[in-house]
């Protein structure tokens, strides 16, 4: 078969990699992936729960059996050089071994009689072939991007250039990991798209503490160890003080994590209960329509909103339909629901502590899961439950109960009531309407911080859950109350945004557009990134093929990250600042949307975890940073600042130019057009 010219110049600058075999672990809500080595077994602590493996980057001649099943102490056959996927039901929890057999092709499975002592995993930086920069000038071809004579500036050196004969000659940053951005000295200022946005994600608890007065509020308290699962402090107030910081690094919206009011109590954090897990990262929800009390007040979300738009960011607040938070002690006793049996709780339950012999899962003993009392709390008409009177949770996505939370009947036609408690809910916008479903209320709920506040739009949770046309009506809703809080306010904008998350959805077109998203978050570039940072011409399949996809599909836009809080974070997967600072170069460089998780630009640091991996990817943010942070937060602004400048990066047609010795590439938009160089490592 005939090569196009294209396709030989990708192959000239994606050299081959030298594959690293890796093991995903994932459940129904969260993910993180391991390194497979054939000298040492990989073992891992695993809860009781279902997940499923996959096995990538095994190299040679095989083929796994379609109908093969993990059995322990028995070899799993592998796919070479395609994925292999595996549902593995643990039901004890402990810990795991996988060994590797690299020359069988086999992954062995088997439980552990002994605790692993090694609780960290640090990847070995990718073995890949890649372009090396000699040191000195390079002249780099541009094609036909610009015409000659068109002078251009290098973002990172702000050296000043003249286009001849098509090339451009200058010396490239000792800091900038091998890249080269070139513009227009005389750029025009671009209009905003989606498809080139720069999101940042604050989990706000662990982002800036602006109101220590708030710190504990509805009675909650400090654990006085590693703080695992309580809260920090961080609030809206905190993220207001940081906007200009959050502005420096190119952002154009900023998503923050649920603000609404979270249940006011623990339950026990890791299948261990070692520590008091409360609602801090916003996703087991109380009240759906006023602010939790730990994060601020109303008027501290309007100066937000209104500083935000100030300073050209939009603002997405996080909807979770799905589902509502546990049922703890302090809501139980607030609530006054008689569950529970006081005799062996302080005269404040939410004081209760564990005693000798117990954990933080011994506060069920005093709750009576068989009571008929249950109706009091949400009610069967409302949610799924296993309590008396509710409807037991389904096998499908949208009647299962995600982490054995209360799943809301969204897709019942039953006229409801809300629930005494929450009607009485101090500062509750909660009210009773004739005719309305459990979906009915939840939109209303949710679109009514638009219309009171003026929010851009959402990232919308677990929507694989939820049936297709809810997400339509809140998308149909959302719109109309932000078209009537901008005529009252004199603004206009763009239509109101929402971004989905699917969970493991990859960059493709998907159904999923025809149910009111703009945008899904894109699972699949993270474990990419590991190559990409190693050398940033790994990229290029990634980003013909992203541009080609959105080329192609007008209502497409995928949301690119490197590290989430259900995931992991990229910094601790290779401990390396070079590595962070060229992540940067392969994320912020992706074809259309991008996310960046808080710290991501700083390299935070996985935080104290217990036996929960994921609390180690919400730790607080550092701000005191020393030096070789400084100047890796300057190479993130930078390169933020650039794609912030250029719509094209995002939203354009991508063209690779043939080069020696490196990757270079433009990327055009009407009149915004940009090249970016790869000169080596």
């Amino acid at each position: 078969m005939k090569l196009s010219t294209l396709t030989l110049a990708l192959l000239a600058v994606a050299p081959t990699v030298m594959a690293s075999p890796n093991l995903a672990i994932s459940t129904t809500t969260n993910s993180r992936d391991f390194p497979l080595s054939s000298e040492e077994p990989l073992v891992i602590p695993l809860t009781k729960d279902d997940y499923t493996l996959r096995i990538t980057g095994v190299e040679g001649q095989c083929e796994a059996p379609a109908d093969q099943r993990v059995k322990f102490n028995s070899p799993i056959a592998l796919n070479c050089g395609s994925a292999t996927e595996l549902p593995l039901k643990i039901r004890f929890t402990g810990q795991y071994a996988f060994s590797y057999d690299a020359k069988a092709h086999t992954l062995t499975f088997v439980r552990q009689a002994t605790t692993s002592t090694k609780t960290e995993f640090k990847r070995p930086i990718p073995n890949v072939t890649c372009e090396v920069y000699q040191g000195g000038d390079v002249t780099l071809a541009l094609g036909n991007t610009y015409a000659d004579g068109t002078q251009l500036k290098d973002a990172f050196t702000q050296q000043v250039v003249t286009v001849q004969q098509g090339k451009v000659t200058l010396t490239p940053s000792k800091t900038s990991g091998g890249l080269v951005l070139l513009e227009p000295v005389e750029a025009k200022a671009q209009p905003f798209t989606y498809r080139n946005a720069n999101i940042y994600f604050v989990m706000v608890d662990r982002f800036k503490n602006g109101d220590p007065s708030n710190d504990h509020s509805y009675g909650r308290k400090s654990d006085g160890k590693d703080e695992v699962g309580t809260f920090h402090g961080g609030d809206l107030k905190g993220v207001i003080a940081k906007l200009d910081y959050i502005k420096s690094l190119g952002t154009d919206a900023i998503w923050l994590s649920p603000i609404v009011e979270q249940v006011r109590g623990f339950v026990g954090g890791g299948d261990s209960g070692s520590f008091p897990f409360y609602a801090y990262h916003g996703y087991w929800t109380r009240d759906f329509t006023k602010i939790d009390e730990n994060f601020g007040v109303d008027d501290d979300l309007k100066t937000l909103v209104t500083e935000a738009h100030k300073r050209g960011m939009k603002v997405l607040l996080d909807a979770v339909i799905n589902h509502t938070g546990y049922a703890t002690l302090a809501d139980l006793q607030f609530d006054g629901v008689d569950v529970v049996n006081p005799r062996n709780l302080p005269k404040n339950w939410a004081d209760w502590a564990p005693q000798a012999g117990e954990n933080w899962h011994s506060f069920h003993q005093n709750i009576n899961y068989q009571s008929n009392h249950w109706r009091d709390w949400w009610g069967g008409d409302w949610v799924r439950a296993g309590l008396p009177g509710y409807p037991k949770p389904g096998s499908s996505d949208i009647t299962m109960s995600l982490a054995g939370l209360p799943d809301f009947r969204t897709e019942s036609t039953d006229y409801v009531t809300p629930p005494k408690w929450l009607l009485n809910n101090p500062g509750t916008r909660v009210v009773a309407k004739d005719n309305y479903t459990v979906s009915d209320y939840l939109i209303e709920w949710q679109s009514d911080w638009v219309k009171r506040f003026g929010v851009d739009g959402y990232r919308v949770d677990t929507v694989k859950h939820v049936e297709g046309d809810v997400w339509k009506r809140l998308k149909q809703k959302a719109s109309e109350s932000l078209d009537e809080w901008r005529a009252a306010n004199g603004q206009q904008g763009e239509p109101f945004w929402m971004m989905g998350e699917v969970w493991g959805h990859r960059a493709y077109r998907s159904p999923y557009f025809d149910d009111g998203f703009d945008a899904l978050i894109n699972f699949d570039i993270q474990k990419r990134m590991d190559t990409g940072a190693a050398c940033l011409s790994q990229m290029a399949m990634v980003y013909r093929d992203y541009a080609e996809t959105l080329a192609k599909y007008p209502d497409f836009n995928p949301v690119s990250y490197m590290s989430s809080h259900d995931t992991e974070l990229f910094y601790g997967r290779f401990k390396s600042l070079d590595m962070q600072r060229n992540a940067a170069n392969a994320l912020l460089l992706t074809p259309g949307a991008v996310q960046v998780y808080y710290g991501d630009e700083v390299a935070r640091e996985v935080g104290p975890y217990a036996d929960d991996f994921h609390q180690g990817t919400r730790s607080s943010m550092n701000w005191d940073l020393d030096a070789d942070r400084q100047a890796l937060l300057s190479h993130w602004q930078t390169v933020g600042q650039f794609r912030h400048r250029h719509p094209a990066i995002g939203g354009g047609e991508h063209q690779v130019i043939e080069q020696k010795n490196a990757y270079v590439f433009s990327r055009t938009l009407g009149d915004d057009k940009v090249v970016v160089a790869f000169v080596g490592r």
